[in-house]
């Protein structure tokens, strides 16, 4: 029985790949383009684009929690159903941490990597919902400083990529630049995968012995302002980067 689970789970989750990447070409190929016939103003359109995400995410994790692959436990995330011109700022253990949280966080914008945007896949999603190329610097901190002005909230993992188990985190300074640059607080969200699944190391099919448990937590928000007027922007950046950096290993114990 205890084999047949984990073959169904390995089935399961081949599923959910695939609806996954089925529903981001339908999404980009058939409902933005309605909504762009009927939503005329470009800025209700990108929001309705962006809420259009968050519920098909929140469809995708209710779909994997239904067939048995996960469960999903939150806590303090009512606290976030008002937030707004906040950088959320989280950990990132597992392929599937930025759907989980948009799937929990309405209006939630995103800065991504330039390859995304020539996927096939997911090139027509990140394009209409106006998500943040990481390409350029400069144009990256306008783009963020126009979305965090409009009341979005901007979704960055600042190790800037998944993270290694077992392993102290390594925060880079691009989610500590938009904070400062932005003048804006970090709203932070520690995340726990148990057993580790769809980390750096593994394929989509190496899936764990047992159903996983993703856990979420929104921790209370980071005043960030002492940096604003620091006279060496450079030197602020590094400084807010270490302090987050340990702020998140002590909330995740991995500081010994």
């Amino acid at each position: 029985m205890q084999k047949l689970n984990y073959l169904w789970r390995i089935v399961a989750t081949g599923i959910c790949f695939f609806t996954f990447g089925l529903g981001a070409l339908f999404i980009s190929s058939l409902i933005f383009p309605l909504q762009a016939l009927f939503i005329k103003n470009k800025s209700k359109r990108k929001q309705k684009a962006r809420f259009t995400i968050h519920k098909s995410f929140a469809f995708f994790i209710h779909l994997m929690q239904c067939l048995g692959i996960l469960t999903v436990n939150k806590h303090n995330f009512s606290q976030l159903q008002a937030l707004r011109g906040k950088v959320v700022i989280a950990n990132h253990p597992s392929l599937i941490d930025v759907v989980a949280i948009i799937a929990y966080l309405p209006n939630a914008n995103c800065v991504v990597k330039s390859a995304l945007f020539k996927n096939p896949f997911l090139r027509g999603v990140v394009k209409r919902v106006g998500y943040i190329d990481n390409d350029s610097s400069e144009q990256l901190f306008i783009d963020c400083a126009n979305s965090l002005s409009e009341g979005s909230n901007i979704v960055v993992f600042p190790e800037g990529t998944r993270s290694k188990s077992g392993q102290p985190l390594k925060f880079k300074r691009g989610a500590a630049n938009i904070a400062i640059r932005c003048q804006t607080n970090y709203q932070p969200i520690t995340i726990s995968v148990v057993p580790t699944t769809l980390t750096k190391q593994e394929s989509w099919y190496d899936v764990p012995h047992k159903k996983f448990v993703i856990t979420l937590t929104a921790l209370a928000e980071i005043d960030n302002s002492k940096y604003f007027n620091h006279e060496n922007i450079s030197l602020a950046v590094r400084a807010l980067t270490r302090e987050t950096e340990q702020y998140f290993c002590k909330e995740l114990k991995l500081n010994g």
